[in-house]
């Protein structure tokens, strides 16, 4: 349903505020916000590569939790739009005719939706009530040229705003360009030059900034403004941008060579991205080679830049990492648009380098219109084309590729309706069995009757109907809790799982290593493990607080009351997540390997070791904190 904008700066679902509000509409109507998303995409099947134009829908009510996983397919694709090439002689003519035939298609496939928009249509909610509905278009999500084409502007100018190319550097958010305003310049277009003319009225379309369309797909869509459904895209806005600009800054400063051999030292975690041969030759990179590159962006080039070309760097990244905010209240909007203005301020350093020319950049212009997108539709990160890139994948590519390399179209639409009866068979099934359950069970539930008297619980049965994400994030902090409560009294003691206030640890049942401590110190070459485990123990046994400082001497008259230690190489760290502590991230995996004949070093994951139980990180950065690499 529709919230207010100070409502949906803290909220973390898709929210509906753009153009029309609930209380516009006729009294039991419901607001259905359309999300549609296209990009053009290569098919890769034996035969050659085939280009396809997807057109993908969504609804902007559904929780964006459950549209970010694409095994919840919340994306379905509503058409194929053809992709067609022209005999004529110019280019620009040949661009011109592409694009004035996806506002036709668009302008097709949409008509029901306009219509719904306009005056309501009656739909069937999943439990099988009309409703009276309106769709009006929430979300058009694509890259910048999809935007500017959507928008009918040219690449030099912005596809939301009045901002020419020469303007793109000036660190401003110009006002929108309204849809009133595009459609009176286009009818004055029309007026000097007839749209049959291509050649003379793109003429007149540069002029003007346009792109040559003049019939566009949402000018008769009620209530349908570019500058307010065209909004920030943090794959292509964020994580390109940096790619494509940001690094290659880096890159021309530092030296190829030196950064690549920079990103070749780093030791990453398990699960996290490394970069064997650096990444100045990188080609063809995902959003997640993207993001993995952003982590180590700064430390590798702090010191072999000049100290304002940092900061300028700096406030770009955290503009990125701050953008990606769940949620927001009006103290993270005014640091994330400190952080913005914080590269404006440095970025002459990176002129004065000699690394770029300018700063007539698309993407960095449309970094302005973020905090505003923020309070009118909510946090940015909802509107990610990260999954209808994954849509395209899941919705033509492997159905293409599932074919015998003829009629990819025609297939392909088979192939989807026939996985949708499956999915809606075995859906009736599971009902069908849940039902069945019930019934076997009634006889002997009539004999509890006046004992357990209870009413049924509607969200539990309700819940069994959904599907569910097929990656299942384990919680050890349940397990914790579990363990605690006694409900499971065969685990073995001491618990193997336990946990702090922020922090679960897991361990395997058996260690990995069993030996004495002299042993270990010398495996390890921890010449002051003996000493460390005694004067923890001595503080432990008078209820100090023990903190880890500096190195210790080893000593002879060192004594551990334990003969041996037990050792785990490999343990598994969770934690909450830093926006909402009740829901918690995927584990990760902390590994150590002794020092050995192929890795004469050794392997150690390093860890920030609060010393208390309660942390305030990153409030207070590393302030008290503790580096530890010695898992034992």
């Amino acid at each position: 349903m529709g919230t207010s904008g100070e409502h949906m700066m803290s909220s973390i679902p898709h929210t509906l505020s753009l153009t029309l509000s609930q209380s516009e509409l006729p009294d039991g109507a419901t607001l259905l916000g359309v999300i549609l998303s296209s990009d053009k995409t290569n098919i890769s099947v034996m035969s050659g590569n085939h280009m396809a134009h997807p057109l993908l829908l969504s609804l902007a009510n559904i929780d964006a939790d459950i549209c970010s996983k694409g095994s919840l397919h919340s994306f379905l694709l509503l058409a194929l739009l053809p992709v067609p090439s022209f005999i004529h002689n110019k280019s620009q003519v040949q661009g011109l005719l592409s694009d004035r035939l996806v506002h036709q298609c668009l302008d097709l496939v949409l008509k029901p939706l306009k219509i719904a928009a306009a005056v309501g249509v009656m739909m069937s909610d999943p439990v099988g009530n009309l409703r009276h509905c309106y769709t009006p278009l929430i979300v058009y999500i694509a890259d910048t040229l999809e935007q500017s084409l959507m928008a009918c502007m040219s690449p030099k100018a912005s596809p939301v705003s009045t901002a020419i190319y020469k303007q793109f550097r000036d660190g401003i958010c110009h006002p929108p360009r309204t849809a009133t305003e595009t459609l009176h310049v286009i009818k004055t277009m029309c007026a000097k030059s007839p749209p049959t003319d291509l050649i003379n009225f793109l003429k007149v379309a540069k002029v003007h900034q346009l792109n040559g369309v003049f019939e566009l797909f949402w000018r008769d869509y009620l209530r349908s403004d570019p500058s307010k459904f065209l909004l920030p895209e943090v794959l292509h806005h964020f994580h390109c941008l940096f790619f494509n600009h940001n690094l290659q800054w880096c890159v021309a400063v530092v030296g190829s060579e030196e950064l690549d051999y920079c990103f070749t030292l780093i030791r990453t975690p398990i699960g996290y991205r490394s970069f064997a041969e650096g990444v100045s030759k990188l080609k063809q990179v995902t959003g997640r080679d993207h993001r993995a590159i952003q982590r180590y962006i700064i430390g590798i080039v702090a010191g072999a830049v000049p100290p304002r070309f940092l900061t300028a760097i700096r406030g770009l990244m955290d503009f990125r990492y701050l953008g990606q905010m769940p949620s927001f209240d009006e103290s993270a909007l005014t640091k994330l648009a400190g952080a913005l203005q914080s590269f404006h301020d440095n970025k002459e350093a990176i002129l004065s380098m000699g690394v770029h020319s300018h700063f007539n950049i698309p993407k960095l212009e449309l970094l302005q219109h973020v905090v505003p997108s923020i309070r009118a539709s909510g946090a940015v990160l909802q509107w990610s084309a990260d999954m209808t890139e994954h849509a395209h994948i899941t919705e033509i590519k492997k159905l293409a590729c599932a074919g015998n390399n003829q009629n990819y179209y025609s297939q392909i639409t088979c192939h989807l309706d026939r996985t949708e009866k499956c999915a809606r068979f075995d859906t009736v099934t599971h009902i069908l069995s849940l039902c069945e359950d019930v019934s076997d069970g009634r006889e002997e539930e009539e004999d509890h009757k006046h004992k357990h008297e209870h009413g049924p619980d509607e969200e539990t049965d309700n819940a069994s109907f959904y599907p569910s994400p097929t990656r299942k994030i384990l919680n050890y902090f349940d397990i914790v809790s579990s363990l605690s409560n006694g409900d499971f009294p065969d685990s073995p003691r001491p618990f193997r799982t336990f946990a702090s206030s922020t922090t679960a640890i897991n361990l395997a049942i058996k260690p990995s290593l069993r030996m004495s401590v002299d042993g270990a110190s010398e495996l390890f070459q921890m010449p002051d493990l003996r000493p460390a485990i005694s004067e923890y123990l001595y503080h432990s046994a008078r209820g100090e607080a023990h903190k880890v400082s500096g190195h210790r001497q080893a000593t002879a008259h060192c004594k551990v009351p334990a003969a041996g230690l037990q050792i785990w190489s490999k343990i598994q760290v969770q934690q909450g997540t830093f926006h909402d502590s009740g829901t918690v991230e995927p584990p990760q995996t902390l590994i150590i390997s002794p020092p050995s004949q192929h890795n004469v070093s050794g392997t150690y994951d390093f860890a920030i070791v609060s010393p208390t139980a309660d942390s305030d990180w990153p409030l207070n950065g590393l302030s008290g904190m503790s580096g530890s690499h010695h898992l034992t």
